[in-house]
């Protein structure tokens, strides 16, 4: 496969890149000192909060095969935006679908010819 071949889910993630920086970029406009002073308790919420993920081995290999692969697209990304994105991406699945994207994180079905 060429590196410009396109696989299945690139349009989502191109999508998901866009949408953070559009996000970033749009949080970044300059403020006035007034309009700084006056911010809502909404706006503070909205600020980064540190939160802590346990990942196992292979899901770090999957961040790092997919930031090789938006690498090779020119979108530098680091593990957060890569989880943000499928953050964004998890917020539009309907209900089957993310019950199932759920099921399959809790309780993954064994590979096949793996005994347990």
């Amino acid at each position: 496969m060429t590196l410009s071949a396109t696989l299945p889910g690139d349009d989502a993630i191109d999508a998901a890149a866009h949408e953070l920086k559009r996000r970033r970029f749009s949080g970044t406009a300059s403020e006035s000192p007034a309009q700084q002073a006056g911010k809502t308790k909404q706006s503070k919420a909205l600020s980064g909060v540190r939160c802590n993920v346990r990942l196992t081995a292979s899901e770090l290999q999957m961040l790092a095969r997919l930031k090789k692969r938006l690498a090779r697209r020119g979108i530098a990304t680091r593990k957060q935006d890569l989880v943000r994105a499928g953050l964004l991406l998890l917020v539009h699945l309907d209900r089957t679908d993310l019950k199932a994207a759920i099921r399959d994180v809790i309780a993954p079905e064994p590979a096949p010819g793996e005994d347990h």
